[in-house]
């Protein structure tokens, strides 16, 4: 299985490298929200990864990895799905972070992986304000008795917008038009302008410019393998030596995370104790379940997760200009920051279309609710009495749970293959721990009567035991399991506040954030924007890029009285 999988990996190269055609040369921008920010707030992200040897959007890499950096180091870290070259994420800054200027860069492993690669072009300046603590960046911050002055707005390309100046607590209208003869991929950000200026930095058109003037290629890295899929997640064998790491070489690895089973990745440690999970990318922050199958008796041995950030260069920081006079307007910033904090909820935010993979079919699903029969105090006592699906057999000395599966000459038979049980979505291994599993904590038994591969695993059907609690409550796991923090891809949402509520102490510095709007030619948008409770000028910026790699970025401004 090991040895397919490696062919397939080599025919998957010509998608890099075709004869007669320069190799995908990928290069990542993320537009914000706003550019500055107090210690606390949420970064709201839109990410274009494009082919510089094309000029096209990428359908390769499926993640972009950003990392937030000060002149001391990377401070903050995210991960972004990317579908056709187009994504969504939200970022949250540490309420910890010092004031001082912040750089966003952003890349894929495959754009990485070029010699010489350098992240600064298209990267976005953040100044950041800690409203809660005097700690500045060191040498980052230089208090002025001037004024700074903003830059001057840029705008360019064929997109228009305009807003209505409106009430506090009401609503404003915003109209979007796409002038030109191209369809406009774009992010459109709406909020509180209150003086600060934002520090001088790339936009799309630095970023389109940069792209254009990119030097040959001058060789890659090929052992930095691109997510073609999803994240590639990688592991290492820790907690032992040598020989410990010797004794399981081409066991299975296991990681998982509590749901439905669809986050569970396997693969064969290699003979330099790595492993390496190709997922269909894993979205939120999870607790992750790592394994070692059959692992003998002794060995203390345990997976542990490398990190897949590269921690690049940032390059010079200007220092962050501070005036006095700012104090009211960070105070209400670092109010709206804590309010959001504390009243955030789901009303707020906008779901969008994730790529996901689905691994089993419902149809394909047979529910048993233990509340609907008599309750048992066996697991085996259960599957005897109304569970004809499973039964469990002695296999080389260890009881082992088979289960049907379809027959290619038609109906059911009973497979000699070891099903795989999970509880709660996490793999036990071990399958005489869920044969003395209390039955009076499982609230149902889904059975699904196919053959599944799971990486380089395969078992005959597929048995999930969901409790009612739904965290794999009285489970003692081998002594070989590590549940690690896990920071998936950002969920893609757009923050519209479209259901904001009477009772909500509205103090939103960013009124409307939306990631991935599309214009085809001629056409017009009108977005409505709800209006906070305290009035002000805002900023109205839409940003992004045509179909022909020609950057669009169109500002406005309202009042709200």
């Amino acid at each position: 299985m090991k040895k397919l999988l490696t062919i397939l990996f080599l025919l998957s190269i010509p998608l890099v490298s075709l004869p007669g055609k320069e190799r995908i040369r990928e290069r990542v921008y993320i537009s914000t929200d706003r550019e500055v920010y107090v210690a606390g707030d949420a970064v709201w992200m839109s990410a274009w990864c494009i082919d510089a040897a094309t000029g096209e959007l990428s359908s390769f890499s499926k993640t972009a990895y950003v990392e937030v950096h000060s002149s001391t180091g990377m401070v903050q870290t995210g991960k972004i799905s990317l579908d056709k070259g187009r994504g969504a994420g939200r970022l949250v800054l540490p309420s910890t972070l010092p004031t001082g200027p912040y750089r966003l860069i952003a890349y894929t492993h495959l754009g990485a992986s070029e010699e010489g690669f350098d992240p600064l072009p298209g990267s976005r300046m953040l100044s950041v304000f800690n409203t809660l603590s005097a700690d500045r960046v060191p040498g980052g911050v230089e208090v002025v008795d001037e004024l700074p002055q903003a830059p001057a707005p840029v705008s360019e390309g064929t997109l228009q917008v305009t807003a209505a100046d409106a009430a506090s607590s009401s609503k404003t209208r915003i109209l979007l038009s796409n002038q030109g003869t191209e369809p406009v991929s774009f992010s459109l950000s709406v909020y509180h302008d209150d003086g600060i200026p934002a520090q001088e930095g790339d936009h799309i058109t630095d970023f389109v410019r940069s792209i254009r003037s990119l030097p040959p290629a001058r060789g890659f890295d090929t052992s930095l393998v691109p997510d073609y899929e999803g994240e590639i997640i990688r592991a290492r064998v820790a907690g032992t030596d040598a020989e410990g790491v010797k004794a399981v070489v081409d066991k299975y690895a296991v990681i998982s995370s509590p749901g439905s089973g669809e986050n569970l990745y396997t693969d064969l440690i290699s003979e330099d104790g790595l492993v390496s999970f190709y997922t269909s990318n894993i979205y939120g922050e999870q607790e992750m379940f790592l394994e070692i199958e059959d692992l003998d008796r002794g060995n203390v041995c345990h997976l542990e997760l490398l990190s897949p950030f590269l921690d690049l260069p940032a390059g010079s920081f200007e220092p962050l200009r501070l005036h006095p006079d700012w104090a009211s307007a960070l105070e209400l910033r670092g109010v709206g920051m804590q309010l959001e904090k504390n009243f955030d909820a789901d009303t707020l935010y906008t779901a969008l279309p994730a790529r996901t993979h689905q691994l089993f079919d419902e149809r394909d699903c047979k529910r048993y609710n233990l509340d609907d029969y008599t309750r048992f105090p066996l697991m085996e006592e259960v599957f005897v009495e109304f569970i004809p699906e499973i039964r469990v057999r002695t296999v080389e000395g260890k009881k082992t749970i088979q289960v049907w599966t379809s027959n290619p000459l038609g109906g059911y038979v009973f497979q000699n293959g070891k099903a795989l049980s999970l509880l709660d979505g996490v793999p036990v291994l071990d399958q005489e721990k869920i044969l003395s599993y209390d039955p009076n904590l499982v609230k149902r038994i889904e059975i699904y009567t196919h053959s599944y591969f799971f990486g380089v695993r395969s078992f005959d059907g597929v048995v999930n035991f969901v409790t009612f609690k739904g965290t794999l409550p009285s489970m003692e796991f081998a002594d070989n399991v590590r549940i690690v923090d896990f920071q998936g891809c950002s969920i893609p949402m757009a923050y519209t506040c479209e259901r904001v509520g009477s009772d909500y102490p509205d103090y939103r510095q960013t009124l409307y954030w939306h990631p991935m709007l599309t214009l085809a030619p001629g056409e017009r948008l009108e977005v409505e924007c709800k209006t906070p409770a305290y009035g002000g000028r805002f900023e109205v910026v839409a940003e992004g890029l045509t179909t022909g790699n020609d950057p669009v970025r169109a500002a406005t401004a309202f009042e709200v009285k």
